[in-house]
């Protein structure tokens, strides 16, 4: 059989028949043979399914994680009460919300059950948006002793329980029962991934990947998948060329949009006499030198660990629909030995590996709340508010330069209406003046929205014989 990525409406097939388990949700559908249920629809991607977590959650001591894990036949449960209870703290959620903290490690029950035929396999990635907060999830499952990957199991129960490990790596994040964290994409058959032949001969029907801002067709190099390359130009984000995760102990709403500013969590990294640092160990937000315009018939997958550029995994959201035109944003970390220097230019970094599909029922896009349709540059994850290039790399003239500045509770001590002008004596005047003297400089870039620092600036009224 020609293997395959199941698309929406087979996935939807699998939850009507109960191969994929969703627990007291009306499967009815509207006139299109969608569910009616809004949540449940919207957790049908074109290629991929997104489960969810419960109320129920254990931190586990973080020095087991590289070892914990079911065995061949055995329950993820099971594994875990082997383990000493101070080991699996037990923790109820609710609706107020949960943070994960980083330096801990989660193990969540997802509520869904799954069940496989022989030659179905499962395999999971990060959401988008949890991928771009560096939320690491590794999947585990029953009678399963790998991550990321469920294979039906002769010797197990039926139906299997999904787990999700999770690691905040750099921000603090909240959760809630109900939210989904990670996708699952189902294949059957073994050969749903193109050769190279296959993916040069799609190439030549549909430019899977062109040069920016360029339409003809392009030859990249293709070794089972497409390589793909880091931009280290800034020529379309102001000279900027990654973001880097800074460290904030504020934590980031899963659930809030547009809400973050980006340059509380993220240093801008921009281009320094024709090179680029990448820091030993930090996270970093880049994005593709290529755009991408995945067919209908066609999913694809980034490679999460690749040499061909950086040592370190190279995504945390791998997963690209159906459909998906755009930039590529990567999810990069460094696990090189030390700094490196790297020039300006283009930086190999992965390579996306194709699989065939049928043209699903529902086409990544604005159509469907798709988040991230037609993207470029760096973009975060959707609870940060648009990033302003041209600000971070301070490329507004006004912006770049130092400027006298007070604190603010010093100067409004003087300014005591809510008018935007008052009087004051010839006495308070000599006091504010030596206030004024009192200041400092600051780079306005960093001062600008700053509320606990105010801007002295001085006006000029000239009257006349009129």
């Amino acid at each position: 059989m020609t293997g395959q990525c199941l698309p929406s409406q087979r996935l939807r097939q699998k939850i009507v028949k109960g191969e994929i388990k969703v627990e007291n949700i009306s499967l009815a559908k509207d006139e299109k043979g969608w569910f009616s249920n809004t949540d449940l629809e919207s957790r049908i991607q074109p290629a991929s399914f997104e489960p969810t977590i419960g109320d129920e959650l254990y931190i586990l001591d973080t020095e087991l994680l590289g070892g914990f894990r079911p065995g061949n036949n055995e329950t993820v449960r099971r594994s875990l009460l082997r383990l000493p209870q101070r080991q699996r703290l037990k923790v109820q959620i609710d609706s107020s919300g949960f943070e994960l903290k980083t330096g801990f490690t989660y193990l969540f029950p997802l509520e869904e059950r799954i069940s496989l035929k022989e030659g179905e396999r499962v395999e999971s990635s990060p959401k988008s948006s949890t991928g771009r907060v560096f939320l690491r999830t590794r999947m585990l499952a029953d009678c399963n002793p790998t991550y990321e990957e469920i294979h039906y199991s002769e010797g197990c129960s039926n139906f299997l329980q999904p787990w999700l490990l999770v690691q905040p790596l750099t921000f603090n994040t909240i959760i809630r029962p109900g939210d989904s964290l990670n996708q699952l994409r189902f294949f059957e058959g073994d050969n749903a991934m193109l050769t190279s032949s296959e993916i040069r001969m799609e190439m030549e029907k549909h430019p899977i990947v062109r040069k920016k801002g360029e339409n003809e067709k392009v030859k990249p190099n293709i070794t089972d998948g497409i390589q793909i390359h880091a931009d280290f130009t800034g020529e379309n984000m102001e000279g900027i060329v990654g973001l880097r995760a800074r460290r904030n102990p504020l934590p980031i709403d899963l659930r809030k949009i547009g809400v973050y500013d980006a340059e509380n969590y993220f240093e801008p990294i921009v281009i320094r006499d024709g090179k680029v640092e990448i820091k030993r160990g930090e996270h970093y937000l880049l994005t593709s030198a290529e755009v991408l315009s995945i067919p209908p018939h066609l999913s694809v997958q980034l490679k999460r660990h690749s040499i061909i550029g950086l040592s370190g995994p190279v995504d945390f959201a791998g997963f690209i629909d159906n459909g998906f035109e755009g930039d590529l944003v990567f999810e990069l970390r460094s696990d090189e030995p030390r700094n490196i220097t790297a020039e300006a230019g283009l930086l190999p970094v992965s390579k996306l590996e194709i699989f065939r599909s049928e043209v699903p029922d529902k086409i990544y896009g604005k159509s469907i709340g798709s988040s991230y349709q037609q993207q470029t540059g760096i973009r975060p994850a959707k609870g940060f508010r648009k990033f302003d290039y041209g600000l971070a790399a301070r490329n507004y003239a006004k912006l770049n330069r130092d400027v006298l500045v007070m604190d603010a509770k010093d100067i409004l001590k003087h300014h005591q209406t809510k008018e935007p002008f008052s009087w004051i004596s010839e006495a308070e005047g000599k006091n504010l003046l030596n206030c004024i003297k009192e200041g400092f400089f600051h780079s306005r870039y960093d001062c600008e929205s700053d509320e606990m620092i105010l801007q002295p600036i001085p006006y000029v009224l000239i009257l006349g014989e009129g």
